[in-house]
């Protein structure tokens, strides 16, 4: 996450997979689009512009991805009130562009001037996980791979990203779906990686919706390595991509999560389970290596 203030007149922030940017207007009639640039490895996921109308401003929000993007923005206000209660927090859905709220002076005699802050990620507010789902392993069959840090672990796999699974592989190896969707998010154009977390957003990736709205999460591939397109419909157990070691990364290895948006600010993964043999479904404990079936 990270945070850039802002003016009117320099509004050129880069926006990432989790964004926090704060915007600020000195006065009320002060009126200018909010356009964010990716710079490097980073993603444009929305735009927010305003627009003055007679005593109000309004604010506007676009999606700029083909998923769901869930979006909290945060106001300070001075002689200002607005139409909806703040922190507001809204999934858009993708390549949408909505209208959040307006804000209107109290006394159109006193000087009036706003600021915000927004926070960004993708998923949805509203989707409820398909707990009675059982996840494919996410390569082919018979070849068998080590959970080399699993739920809750240690190393990173906290907050947002607790019940994400890392399977210890080498570069190159075929990643299969390990549910049926549609692809609405792909990168694979960084060959750029390494254990500091600078390198968190070159990670190469697919993200892939399910039927209930959740989201699986394909991570740090291969420079082009990606076998699909967005909007793409995939079966379980379809190849999508190469695995790699792109990003945030200590070694060659395939994280994978499933997740949905808790608010701009959150992503909640969630404690899925996979089919360990042709009759058993569980959930993968790190140190053990799985054979898929």
């Amino acid at each position: 996450m990270f945070s850039l203030l802002l003016n009117c007149l320099s509004a050129k922030p880069t926006v990432r997979n989790l964004d926090r940017v704060r915007r600020v207007i000195t006065s009320a009639v002060a009126v200018c689009l909010f356009s964010s640039a990716a710079q490097g490895g980073e993603q444009k996921l929305i735009k927010i512009s305003s627009e003055k109308k007679a005593d109000q401003t309004e604010f506007y929000i676009e999606n700029l991805q083909h998923a769901d993007v869930t979006v909290t923005i945060e106001m300070e206000l001075k002689n200002l009130v607005s139409s909806e209660n703040v922190p507001y927090t809204s999934t858009v859905a993708p390549r949408a562009k909505v209208k959040m709220f307006s804000v209107s002076p109290k006394d159109a005699k006193e000087d009036s001037s706003w600021s915000y802050t927004y926070y960004a990620t993708w998923g949805n507010l509203s989707v409820s996980h398909d707990d009675s789902y059982v996840y494919h392993l996410p390569y082919r069959p018979g070849e068998a791979f080590p959970v080399s840090q699993g739920f809750h672990g240690k190393y990173s796999h906290t907050g947002g990203d607790s019940y994400s699974i890392d399977f210890k592989m080498p570069e190159g190896t075929p990643v299969l779906a390990a549910r049926e969707g549609v692809v609405v998010g792909v990168k694979d154009d960084s060959e750029i990686g390494g254990s500091d977390k600078k390198f968190e957003w070159d990670a190469n990736y697919v993200l892939v919706q399910h039927s209930d709205g959740t989201l699986g999460h394909y991570v740090h591939l291969q420079k082009s390595g990606v076998r699909v397109k967005l909007g793409q419909t995939v079966a379980a157990g379809e190849m999508i991509a190469l695995s790699g070691n792109t990003g945030h990364s200590t070694g060659p290895h395939l994280h994978f999560a499933v997740f949905r948006a808790q608010s701009g600010k959150q992503r909640e993964t969630l404690p899925i389970k996979y089919k360990v043999s042709p009759l058993l479904a569980d959930i993968l404990s790190e140190g053990r290596s799985y054979r898929a079936f």
